[in-house]
């Protein structure tokens, strides 16, 4: 009798702490927030007519996604989509960010047409493939010093990446940034080409990008 009088003192307490525990534990949804996630493309002029092209900052501010935090955050998955056809050509105050290389200025005329090019069907073919998806398959290393690795949907062909990420996270956001050299290849595609191949964008590309999110609470 004396046990059960004391298991029901003690009940009032351990029931309250076991499901913070049970709440601690489970997993958390959080959404990205589109206004403060962004990804930057850069590209570079290659062939023997190189001096005649132009250096371009790709870029996209309307990402959009989800992030499932597990218990474990490194155990973390991550899903994301973006439109191709809200990619942004040599913004103005993006090309001044990035240095030297960026500095001279380019006409409208050639903005447009290298847009008409990237959208087009030698390239991203925005008509029949409207969106690009990121899908992470595992994180690894530390929150600090993560590796995201997944698999990148790119005119319908899946390849893998590597992404490199440095990740804060808290009970209610996170951030994630990062920058990696990438090439065309890595995403199944070809660099475009003109003037019979003497000029042409370098296969290679550096990838940057900063993805921002906040959790997902009941009633939002």
């Amino acid at each position: 009798m004396r046990t059960l009088s004391l298991l029901l003192v003690l009940l009032p307490a351990i029931v309250p702490s076991a499901a913070r525990a049970q709440e601690s534990a489970a997993s958390r949804d959080f959404q990205i927030e589109s206004d403060a996630s962004w990804l930057r493309v850069l590209t570079y002029p290659d062939g023997p007519l190189r001096r005649f092209g132009h250096h371009h900052v790709v870029s996209h501010h309307g990402i959009s996604g989800t992030v499932l935090v597990a218990p474990d955050p490194l155990d973390s998955r991550i899903s994301l989509e973006l439109s191709v056809a809200g990619l942004v050509v040599d913004d103005p105050e993006l090309r001044g960010l990035e240095g030297e290389d960026f500095e001279r200025e380019i006409s409208q005329k050639d903005i447009d047409g290298t847009r008409a090019n990237m959208l087009g069907e030698k390239l991203l073919f925005v008509e029949q493939f409207p969106s690009i998806r990121i899908q992470s398959a595992a994180i690894e290393g530390s929150l600090a010093d993560a590796t995201i690795v997944a698999s990148v949907s790119v005119k319908g062909l899946a390849q893998t990446v590597r992404f490199p990420a440095s990740i804060e996270l808290t009970d209610d956001a996170f951030i994630a940034r990062g920058e990696l050299e990438i090439t065309h290849g890595d995403l199944g595609l070809t660099p475009f080409t003109a003037a019979g191949g003497a000029l042409s964008v370098r296969d290679l590309m550096i990838f940057k990008y900063e993805i921002a999110g906040s959790r997902v609470t009941e009633g939002d």
